[in-house]
């Protein structure tokens, strides 16, 4: 088995915070090597209870300690040392323009060209991860959480911090609060390019749309208006002016079963028509 080793990750995603006996709350984060520009799994990153210079955000690089997981078959699943990450600089779009990002991420080994083509190298050796671009949006969607979901929510996440007191943010010397569960799990229905595709309706795993609606909740909005409010910005996210690919990435228990981890949305370049000689 691979022991640790020091390397550079460029981030393009962190998925919805989870519940963790180990860590009580823990975030996988999406990345991509730099020696080789593949896609990676990145955890446990504890991001709420970490120290502030460890955060990082999306396209910035960092330097850690990394090791293939023992116990997560997923090949591009890497424990990380996340007491021991160095932040480093961020690469930027500019004007909607993220060619400086593509060179790193759209590594064509990245790419599939479809949600099925994915799903067959998942059979071959176990890919987990992988940017698909849809052939059409059909519709975004907000579905609500039952009672019965919330309830196995909190008494996994009681269960995490049984005897165990909830850290302090010491800036504050107030009590960090553990995350409430989600009120809506927001999907998206498209169709690839594949004639052997079915039409799917995924669930968008991404932390920003999370937090997005927990925020609007914060400063005062209704449910139903944070509700609009985040399938406006995936409109926006998924709006033809974008070049638009989806980072998906599957359950460990369900290797077939893939989320919307990410999203690529750099807007479309204009093509100049040539000018006809006389």
């Amino acid at each position: 088995m691979e022991g640790w080793q020091r390397r550079r990750i460029l981030i393009w995603g962190k998925t919805r915070p989870e519940v963790s006996r180990k860590y009580r709350e823990i975030v996988c984060s999406g990345g991509v090597f730099e020696d080789t520009r593949r896609l990676v799994r990145l955890y446990p990153v504890p991001l709420r209870y970490m120290d502030d210079s460890r955060i990082f955000k999306k396209y910035q690089w960092i330097e850690a300690e990394v090791k293939k997981s023992p116990s997560d078959p997923r090949p591009e699943s890497y424990k990380i040392r996340y007491d021991d990450i160095k932040v480093l600089e961020t690469i930027p779009s500019k004007e909607g323009n993220w060619d400086a990002r593509a060179r790193w991420v759209m590594n064509p080994e990245n790419i599939f060209q479809s949600v099925e083509d994915l799903k067959d190298k998942q059979r071959k050796d176990r890919t987990s991860l992988g940017l698909v671009k849809p052939e059409e949006i059909l519709n975004i969607q907000a579905v609500q959480y039952s009672d019965k979901d919330r309830r196995r929510f909190w008494s996994k996440y009681q269960e995490a911090v049984r005897q165990r007191d909830l850290p302090l943010d010491f800036e504050t010397e107030s009590v960090i609060k553990p995350l409430s569960p989600p009120d809506y799990r927001f999907k998206i229905v498209f169709r690839c390019s594949n004639d052997r595709c079915p039409i799917h309706r995924m669930s968008v795993l991404d932390w920003e749309v999370d937090a997005l609606y927990f925020n609007l909740r914060k400063q005062g909005a209704s449910s139903q208006e944070a509700v609009d409010k985040v399938i406006e910005k995936l409109h926006q996210i998924c709006g033809p002016d974008k070049d638009l690919y989806f980072f998906l990435g599957n359950i460990a228990s369900h290797p077939q079963v893939f989320s919307i981890v990410g999203f690529w949305w750099p807007k479309k370049k204009k093509f100049k028509q040539p000018t006809l000689g006389i």
